[in-house]
């Protein structure tokens, strides 16, 4: 079988018509958390999405072979070198994949399809299937964090550059990079610094705050 496959002709479609839509959803999935599809959905899904890149690689295709009659002889003639004849193959399997999967990856994560959706009527389904990835997933600034557990106690701290939130679905858990102690609304880094790994099955609740200003080692937190 493998022998087969290393036929440039069962190569070429191997890579048109899967390798491709790999690529695809393989680039879209960098931009969207969440678990990946099972093993026998990636399978279709790969398929479906390399028919979706040979169509955008005909169009782009017809559309640069109209801009090629305008090219001058010698830079045509240069284009055709044997050098150069199996670039349209690369683009189409490699690059164009990429991009593709880079667009709709960045769509997905900034929502441009959902006005689009609405405007259908179809129901907007987000494209990250999990609070826990999307709460920590698009934080973009650091945040003061209050965590409740299961039996209510309560912890405080700051999340920030330094802190993790695992993305690994079985085993959810969270490090903080520094723990507060509250008093009548003002919070103060623990003495001596402490910092925290929590498991997310013992908690109950997370909230987020926006940093206002530090000033020594009282913090403000804005309302």
């Amino acid at each position: 079988m493998l022998g087969d496959l290393v036929n440039l002709s069962n190569f070429d479609f191997f890579a048109r018509y899967f390798l491709a839509g790999f690529i695809v959803a393989s680039a879209r999935s960098r931009y969207v958390l969440g678990e990946r599809p099972k093993a026998s959905e990636f399978l279709f899904e790969s398929v479906i999405l390399s028919l979706l890149n040979q169509m955008v690689f005909l169009f782009l295709g017809f559309l640069l072979g109209y801009a090629a009659l305008l090219l001058p002889a010698p830079l045509m003639a240069a284009i055709q070198q044997p050098a150069t004849i199996r670039l349209p193959f690369f683009i189409e399997a490699l690059f164009l994949p990429a991009a593709l999967g880079m667009l709709l990856g960045i769509s997905a994560r900034r929502g441009w399809r959902i006005p689009m959706l609405g405007s259908l009527g179809m129901p907007v389904i987000h494209p990250t299937s999990r609070a826990y990835d999307f709460a920590f997933g698009d934080i973009k600034s650091e945040r003061f964090v209050i965590v409740t557990f299961t039996d209510g106690t309560t912890a405080y701290g700051f999340f920030g550059a330094n802190s993790l939130a695992s993305s690994d679905p079985s085993n959810r858990d969270i490090y903080i990079e520094r723990l507060y102690d509250v008093c009548d609304g003002t919070w103060m880094p623990t003495q001596p610094p402490k910092s925290a790994l929590l498991m997310l099955r013992d908690v109950r609740s997370i909230e987020f705050i926006e940093p206002a200003k530090e000033t020594g080692h009282d913090t403000e937190i804005a309302e």
